[in-house]
């Protein structure tokens, strides 16, 4: 996150977050750290009216490379279990009122004022203890920390200075003495003209505009946001030298609800890129023993060609048999001259070498031995070869299966689970929808209790309705991450497949998320109750979606 993205996202935070209560603090990710807030009397961010909701989540993920804080109200994951630090801030810091913000945008930091006593703790152990103020700083690149600070030391907002227009110059040249050019700030004022550059400062000097977010499209012009979550967020137009060669075509959005836009680039930049990180992690175990499979089955490609040879050594056994009576019983030559018919009926003569060890006969004999070892063993290695194709395979689809966010549980700790755990339940199966979604549907009343178990909360559930069927889910990155429409018709239609409305042309369908589905205590395998439904909708009943969006295994590595 750029210094100047970030000296807006404090401007629009600022009237918002002063008043709020600071809730409960999670680590949905590590080095991400999620603060629940209570807003005081304004909406979450992109909330439908003002009022309709005051719970919103301040994430934070600080690293030097690319840092970025975002408000959301959709609820973060908190897959792992919380560190040390993130105890120690629930500890001092849950359950207190932010009294107000003092940003320090040079140095991308925030301060967080809380209100209360100091606590026991913190507060120096000294006779002459002096009245200090807990703060909350979040820097982008040190993470979340609490402060104890006397008045005197207490940060207080400060504006950097701007170079003047003959400055500019100078400060691009002479740039750590200006924290305002900032790295991406000088990776653009070389494109543009002398009086767009003073144009620029002044803009940004002078604060409020837009923001800028840049997501790479397919040919159809839909973002590409599901596979490979990417996106660019810029306080400035970017030139087209400046946008990645990577991305053939780009969209761009230019907003001044500085909120919604950051939200909408930290969805992507944070909790998608967290849950491909953890299904990297997840998926590490399956990989490693993909590539022990694969090289047993090399190494069992290796043995059938051996024995394949051996198989071969039949045609010189029977032709030294037909070719015997030339020679004496425990005649020893260096090769025998042999004469066999082809294929048009004439004869031909072929030479075969001869082990000096042995007679003609003796070799004849274990010539015949050795393709009789040959046939047996080629059974066998064939049937293992087999074997270890379909394993490969197996694993390749669990694999991918893991990085399209269907497997395993999301809630994963941060070892790697074992290859056992990271497999698909056989009474759930696997489809992968045409925009790259997971989807698991149950093949019986356990496998739907199986496959909304490794949902997350976050997830879409969907079932068909007025009667029973298979439970179908939506896997999903994040909280919020919008659902194609032709994604909610496939799975739509493998629910209606798999259900009474199987042989009917349309279905309707009720979508929920999977935090609002309960499972009912003492009724059959698969009973569950709706508390809230998401969408109800109708969908054409197509049995071939079954086989069009089974993944295909892909090519071993």
């Amino acid at each position: 996150m750029d210094a100047h993205v970030f000296r807006a996202l404090c401007h629009a935070l600022t009237p918002r977050l002063v008043g709020a209560w600071l809730d409960k603090i999670q680590e949905p990710a590590p080095g991400v750290t999620s603060m629940a807030l209570a807003l005081p009397h304004h909406p979450a961010p992109g909330a439908a009216t003002p009022g309709s909701s005051r719970k919103a989540w301040l994430v934070l993920r600080a690293e030097r490379k690319d840092p970025f804080l975002f408000l959301t109200r959709d609820k973060p994951a908190a897959p792992i279990s919380p560190s040390a630090p993130v105890m120690r801030l629930r500890k001092y810091a849950a359950g207190r009122r932010i009294l107000s913000l003092v940003p320090d945008f040079a140095e991308r930091r925030l301060w967080l004022l809380l209100h209360g006593d100091a606590p026991a703790g913190l507060a120096p152990r000294s006779e002459e203890a002096r009245p200090s103020a807990l703060w909350l700083l979040l820097d982008l690149r040190e993470g979340p920390a609490l402060r104890l600070l006397t008045e005197d030391h207490s940060p207080h907002p400060v504006e950097p200075a701007w170079p003047a227009p003959d400055q500019l110059e100078e400060a691009y040249r002479q740039w750590r003495d200006w924290p305002v050019i900032t790295p991406a700030l000088r990776r653009v004022l070389p494109l543009m003209d002398t009086p767009d550059q003073a144009a620029l400062l002044e803009d940004l000097r002078m604060g409020g505009g837009d923001l800028f977010l840049y997501q790479p499209v397919d040919a159809a012009g839909a973002v590409c946001d599901n596979l490979e979550p990417r996106c660019l967020l810029s306080a400035w137009p970017l030139p087209p030298e400046r946008r990645p060669a990577l991305w053939p075509d780009w969209q761009e959005t230019a907003s001044d609800d500085i909120l919604s836009l950051t939200e909408q680039a930290g969805k992507l930049l944070v909790l998608a890129r967290a849950g491909r990180d953890a299904a990297g992690l997840a998926a590490a175990p399956l990989l490693r023993q993909e590539r022990k499979t694969a090289r047993l089955l090399e190494k069992m490609r290796e043995e059938e060609s051996r024995l394949q040879r051996m198989c071969d050594q039949l045609r010189d056994a029977e032709a030294l048999r037909a070719n015997l009576w030339r020679w004496p019983a425990d005649a020893r030559l260096p090769f025998a001259d042999v004469e066999e018919y082809a294929d048009d009926g004439s004869v031909v003569t072929r030479r075969i070498a001869i082990d000096p060890r042995r007679t003609v006969r003796e070799e004849m004999e274990a010539l015949f031995h050795a393709a009789r070892r040959g046939k047996r063993g080629l059974d066998h290695v064939a049937r293992r070869r087999k074997e270890l194709e379909a394993e490969l395979a197996r694993l390749q689809q669990d694999r991918r299966g893991i990085l399209a966010g269907s497997l395993p549980d999301p809630r994963l700790a941060a070892p790697a689970p074992t290859e056992q755990a990271a497999r698909l339940p056989r009474n759930v199966q696997l489809f992968i929808s045409s925009d790259g979604f997971a989807l698991l549907r149950g093949r019986d009343a356990k496998g739907n209790g199986a496959a909304r178990r490794m949902a997350a909360p976050h997830d879409i559930w969907l079932h068909a309705d007025g009667g029973p069927g298979s439970h179908v889910i939506i896997r999903r990155s994040y909280a919020g991450q919008e659902v194609p429409e032709r994604t909610l018709d496939e799975a739509g239609g493998l629910a209606a497949c798999k259900s009474w409305l199987r042989d009917a042309a349309r279905a309707r369908i009720l979508y929920a998320e999977v935090r609002h589905i309960k499972p009912l205590r003492g009724a059959a395998p698969g009973t569950v109750r709706m508390d809230k439904i998401w969408l109800s909708r109708e969908v054409p009943v197509r049995p071939e979606l079954e086989t069009l969006l089974a993944p295909a295994a892909p090519e071993p590595e």
